[in-house]
This record gives C-alpha cells, structure tokens and sequence, in this order.
C-alpha cells in the first residue's frame, strides 16, 4: 500500500479542501465554492479609490471641533453653521443679508476707514478755520 504525506509549498502529497471563507490556513486549499463566495462579497464592497456609494452612507458625526479628515456629516454641517450664525439676528443671519447690510462694497473696511479719514477733527483752530461757529461747544 502506497502511503501519501500532506502537501507543501516544498513537496508533492495530499491537498486537503475547506470551503470556509474567514480561514488563514496554508495548509488547506480553498474549494471552488469558497472561491466564488469570497469573489461575491468582493464585488459588494466599494474600490478604495473614489468610491461612488448608493443609497443613504452612514458615518460617525464628529465633534464640532473636529479640523481634521473626519467625515462631515449632514449633523457636523448643521452644528458648524449654527455655531456660525450663533445669536446673529434674523436679518443679519445669512452672507447674502450681511454683504446686503455692508453695501455689497468688497472694499468695506477701506471704505469706512477713508469715510472716517475724511471727516474734521473737533478741534477749536480747525472748527474756527472751516467758518463755524464754536461757541457753546466749549
């Protein structure tokens, strides 16, 4: 009677079969079976790069003081942008009503700031030498 061992990477012998598909064996062979059962549940899973998901993703929310690669959820975006708006009042609590209010002057600041350059200093000399009168301002 011939007498066979088990197979190795190394020598010729006996291949045992397995249809488990969660086994880390190298010393058992995987059986068609198992091969497409694996090969189905691959192809439900999404490629790494630039996956394009269907139906509605779930992902943890995080914390609203997250700034780093976390996943912005619908929740995330919503607490951002009532922290944003915080106590804002009803008129001034959009971009669009806010640039509204400045004048829609990219240039506000240097606007202001040259309104407010332009404008006589309260002083006697200067109050005198534009014609005013200045008494009972003293």
């Amino acid at each position: 009677m011939i007498s066979l061992e088990d197979a190795s990477l190394t020598k010729k012998g006996i291949v045992k079969l397995s249809s488990a598909t969660d086994s880390d064996s190298e010393a058992l062979a995987a059986t068609p079976k198992a091969v497409k059962t694996v090969m189905g549940e691959v192809q439900t899973k999404a490629p790494l790069d630039s996956p394009a998901l269907t139906g509605t993703p779930t992902a943890p929310t995080p914390e609203t003081t997250a700034a780093g690669i976390e996943i912005a959820t619908a929740a995330f975006v919503a607490a951002k942008v009532a922290q944003l708006v915080g106590s804002a009042p009803e008129a001034l609590d959009t971009l669009k009503e806010l640039a509204d209010a400045l004048g829609n002057d990219p240039n506000f600041a240097t606007t202001i700031t040259n309104m407010i350059a332009g404008k006589q200093p309260l002083d006697d000399t200067l109050t005198a030498l534009s014609g005013k009168s200045v008494d009972g301002l003293i």
